[in-house]
């Protein structure tokens, strides 16, 4: 029985295994790395914050996804959002998120650090997971867990609207008498 354990260069190197047993230990082997780092990561995001910051080159993040603090600040304005420690999440994140952040960091060679999330003050919904930041160096974030940053004042906008709506039936009222 041959398992395939490296691919370097184009080749498989294989491992010679006497029976199941041998095998199942190989193959835990093989993932354990994995996982370990994958819990790595989990328990980095469940640690109170201790105020380093992530150095990573900025270059070669996303720009779509680096968010000045001015920005979700003006989120966090109206109430309609806060931003909490990352370790105050009572849940786990999902796997995707785990996954797509150790991706980012073996592409970017580096470790984020200081995570925190921006959670909808009213109605959290228990299916959505609250955007995940690592903050970098002069007051940017880096998202990890979206592609953007949510509206501004989604409800905001419904009221206005509402407002405008009442207005123009009252003054369409009261001017055609």
């Amino acid at each position: 029985m041959k398992l395939a354990r490296f691919y370097r260069d184009g080749e498989l190197s294989d491992i010679k295994v006497s029976g199941a047993d041998d095998t199942v230990f190989e193959v835990k082997n093989l993932f354990a790395s994995e996982i370990l780092s994958e819990d790595a990561i989990q328990d980095m995001i469940r640690t109170k914050n201790c105020g380093q910051m992530s150095h990573v080159d900025e270059l070669r993040l996303d720009f779509d996804r680096i968010c000045r603090k001015k920005d979700i600040q003006q989120l966090t304005r109206w109430g309609f959002y806060r931003l909490k420690d990352s370790s105050l999440y009572s849940k786990k994140f999902c796997t995707q998120t785990i996954l797509n952040i150790k991706n980012e960091q073996r592409y970017l060679s580096a470790c984020f650090s200081d995570y925190v999330m921006l959670v909808p003050r009213f109605g959290e919904t228990v299916l959505d997971e609250p955007y995940l930041f690592a903050s970098l160096k002069n007051g940017h974030y880096y998202l990890l867990n979206a592609t953007e940053l949510p509206p501004v004042c989604p409800p905001l906008n419904s009221i206005k609207n509402a407002f405008a709506w009442i207005q123009k039936k009252i003054f369409s009222k009261t001017s055609s008498k």
